[in-house]
């Protein structure tokens, strides 16, 4: 709806400038790139000011769909894909002052747009450059408005929600550079150095939501599924009132890790198995996107015996997953997926994706030797 409002505002200023048809079809092509190079632009600021006030950078995405190319440069990796139209990046707190360090990010990031929508207007003098500040105007004004949704932090919200969070979410916030060390040591396989991290984050932060999903995230590297799923559920009983943006992600997590206690047989699926299945749904009622737990999906087929299914959700996973780990994983149900299909040739291709990503993950071990001995 919104696409259509923008069409005919464009049409209509080109009817009033009297440029007629081809003045609007010159306009649609300006608006259009308003739509890509605006939130590519504030995104671009976002990340310079990362890199110049201290915040952790994990991850650039350039472009949508399918992987092009992926490399890493120290702790970020960047990743290319077929369709050069967004710019993507994972930030997060690194180092004190957190709240002040990106605050200065998101100023910067603000700063960058509003160039971008000014030098617009400054040079708006035909049907292409009409059309730009009239799709990137209006964008701007709605990254400014202060919006946390699952995956997705606007600019305003950096800008004035993030100066006035309370407790716990600030609490929550503060304690994410030590989370992200734990994380960080879990990418490089070192297991026992997460686990000093999830520890001292435990003991400086005891039952904080960022605690408990760390821990689990370390118990689960090590394969202690049906511990992690406990954990998971022991928090929701006593955080039952958690933002719905928090909740969504406690709820894909609790899923995914249901599922794999399910698939490891840690525990029971009659007893398990709706309770993941409905932390699934929920997560995506909440506003997680679909696609992103198309991995977790495919396990779930998988688990239920649609092979063919969990073939297709699985290879949707790891196409589009940015984080390594979870990567990893999709590929893991990719390939026991072909071994499910009697396809062992088109399994290896997939597991040797994966032990490239985790070699020392549980589950792609485990389907080594399985592949082993098929």
């Amino acid at each position: 709806m919104t696409a259509v409002v923008g069409a005919v505002a464009v049409a209509a200023v080109e009817l009033v400038a009297g440029t007629g048809p081809v003045g609007a079809a010159v306009g649609w092509l300006g608006a259009l790139a308003g739509v890509i190079l605006l939130p590519m632009a504030t995104q671009l600021g976002l990340l310079m000011g990362s890199v110049v006030f201290g915040l952790r950078v994990r991850h650039v995405v350039f472009g949508a769909m399918r992987e092009v190319a992926s490399w890493r440069i120290g702790l970020v990796t960047f990743t290319i894909r077929w369709l050069p139209v967004t710019l993507r990046s994972q930030i997060g707190p690194w180092r004190s002052p957190l709240i002040l360090r990106c605050w200065l990010a998101g100023l910067l990031s603000a700063l960058v747009g509003v160039t971008v929508v000014v030098v617009g207007w400054l040079l708006a003098d035909g049907p292409f450059g009409r059309g730009f500040v009239l799709a990137a105007t209006p964008l701007m004004l709605y990254k400014l408005w202060p919006r946390r949704v699952p995956l997705t932090t606007s600019t305003g919200w950096l800008l004035f929600s993030l100066p006035r969070m309370r407790d716990p979410e600030r609490t929550d916030f503060l304690a994410a550079p030590m989370a992200a060390r734990a994380y960080e040591a879990l990418r490089e396989g070192a297991i026992e150095r997460a686990q000093t991290h999830a520890d001292e984050l435990a003991a400086k932060y005891p039952g904080l939501n960022a605690t408990i999903s760390c821990q689990v995230a370390v118990m689960e590297a090590r394969g202690e599924y049906a511990p992690g799923v406990l954990l998971m559920l022991k928090n929701l009983a006593e955080n039952d009132e958690l933002p719905p943006r928090k909740m969504s992600y406690v709820l894909a997590g609790l899923a995914g890790l249901g599922f794999k206690a399910v698939e490891a047989g840690q525990l029971p699926a009659e007893t398990l198995l709706p309770t993941a299945k409905k932390a699934l749904d929920d997560a995506i009622r909440l506003g997680f996107p679909e696609f992103e737990l198309s991995g977790a999906s495919g396990l779930l087929a998988l688990i239920e015996g649609e092979a063919d299914r969990a073939v297709r959700l699985a290879t949707t996973g790891a196409d589009y997953n940015h984080s390594p780990l979870s990567r990893a994983d999709d590929l893991v149900t990719l390939a026991r997926a072909h071994m499910a299909c009697h396809d062992n040739a088109a399994a290896r291709v997939a597991l040797a994706k994966a032990e490239e990503l985790a070699p020392w993950s549980p589950r792609v071990v485990e389907t080594r030797e399985r592949l082993s001995v098929a």
